[in-house]
């Protein structure tokens, strides 16, 4: 006999769609934007669930984890920018050092005659 498939109340709810996809999303340009609309969609979420009968407290709790979630992805993507756009100032620091001599011989060229 089979048996039964047990599904929570809010797996078809928008909002844990949107999550989902901001989990997976492998583009960091859309990642904020993912981010973004999944907290919008757990806002008019919590904003429904108010004047609904019942506690929904199942999906209260995986509400507050989702967010959690989405809280510490945005902190390590903007972790993940700050190390990328130091990584490219050390970049153009090096490709500057390696020309300085060049700079430097042709300002002292100009400056003798």
């Amino acid at each position: 006999m089979d048996k039964p498939v047990l599904t929570k109340d809010y797996d078809n709810e928008s909002w844990l769609a949107l999550y989902n996809a901001a989990l997976i999303e492998l583009e960091h340009a859309r990642l904020y934007d993912r981010i973004k609309e999944a907290r919008t969609e757990i806002v008019a979420r919590v904003e429904k669930l108010q004047t609904m009968p019942g506690l929904h407290a199942e999906e209260h709790h995986a509400i507050a984890d989702a967010l959690s979630s989405l809280r510490f992805l945005e902190q390590e993507e903007g972790r993940a920018d700050a190390a990328k756009q130091r990584r490219a100032l050390d970049l153009s620091l090096e490709r500057l050092r390696s020309i300085a001599p060049a700079i430097l011989k042709t300002q002292s060229e100009e400056n003798q005659e």
